[in-house]
Parts: structure tokens; C-alpha cells; sequence
């Protein structure tokens, strides 16, 4: 199976941003640190990429010095993948396990964005953007795909957190 790329990656993941909401319990912890669940209704996909049932993403570290996540899905069939990171959040590429051999990622951490850039050995990449909902309830990645023969694809990714 494999799952609408690595921006279920992004990943996310896609940086962090110091909480500035009046919750404490959120003012000493990176705002993307956090289980997200993909929002099925809210997202869109590329074109030909199958719908997963299911996706996890869990953020243990989103910031300049440390990125690190699991990316958990299920799809339709019921057959369950998972890919994980652990890198920083300053640009410098790092393996993506799980994911195709050779698919390297890239985060960069600001207090109000995570982008992420991927890079498979086919010659395709993928460069996403994410931000936090207002209330830090959801983060919104748009990204796109670029298929290594011109032809490049938009989607955006919804997470909602638990």
C-alpha cells in the first residue's frame, strides 16, 4: 500500500510553532507536537492516488533542532503501512523508513510553518506547507507532487487533533 505520499508525512510535519495560546499545557511544548488524524472530508487528493481508510500521524518533535514522526495507514483493503522520521528541522536531508529505498526528506521549522521537501530516487518530489488552524485544533498542509516527467499535482491534507 502506499499512502498519498509522504504528506501524510508531513509531513506533515510539515515544522513547529511555539504555542502562543493561553493553555498552558501548550505554552512549553512545539504547537505540532501532537497525534493528528487525517481528515478524509476536508482533504483532497492527486489525481489517481487511492483513498486511504485510515491515516495517523504521530509528531514527537517538531522543531529547528529535532523532527521526528510515524505515519500510520490504512488502506481500503485493510492492509496497514507505516513510515517513519527522525532528523531536524533545518533542512539537512534525512531518510524516510518505510518509504520507498532511497526517499530522503527535508524539514524546515519556523514558529508558524513546517515545510517538508522529498526526494525519491525515480526523480519525483513532493514540497509541502503546514500551518495550525487558529485554535491549534487542525493543521493544514497544502503540498505538491512532481512526478519527475513535468507533470506536477496539488493536494492538501486536513489533520485533525486527538
Amino acid at each position: 500500500m502506499r499512502l498519498p505520499k509522504h504528506r501524510v508525512i508531513a509531513v506533515c510535519l510539515w515544522g513547529a510553532a511555539m504555542c502562543a495560546a493561553p493553555a498552558a499545557a501548550f505554552a512549553q511544548a512545539p504547537a505540532f507536537v501532537a497525534n493528528w488524524y487525517w481528515n478524509r472530508t476536508q482533504s483532497t487528493v492527486a489525481p489517481g492516488e487511492d483513498l486511504p481508510s485510515s491515516v495517523v500521524l504521530a509528531i514527537t518533535a517538531a522543531e529547528t533542532g529535532r523532527v521526528q514522526w510515524t505515519l500510520t495507514g490504512t488502506d481500503a483493503k485493510g492492509a496497514k503501512h507505516a513510515e517513519t522520521y527522525s532528523g531536524t528541522g533545518d533542512g539537512k536531508p534525512a531518510p524516510v523508513i518505510g518509504a520507498p529505498p532511497g526517499t530522503m526528506a527535508s524539514f524546515t521549522v519556523s514558529p508558524t510553518t513546517m515545510t517538508a521537501s522529498y526526494t525519491n530516487t525515480d526523480g519525483s518530489s513532493e514540497h509541502t506547507s503546514c500551518t495550525l488552524s487558529p485554535d491549534h485544533r487542525q493543521m493544514i498542509c497544502a503540498g505538491a507532487d512532481n512526478d519527475g516527467k513535468g507533470h506536477t499535482s496539488n493536494y492538501r491534507d486536513v489533520y485533525d487533533r486527538q
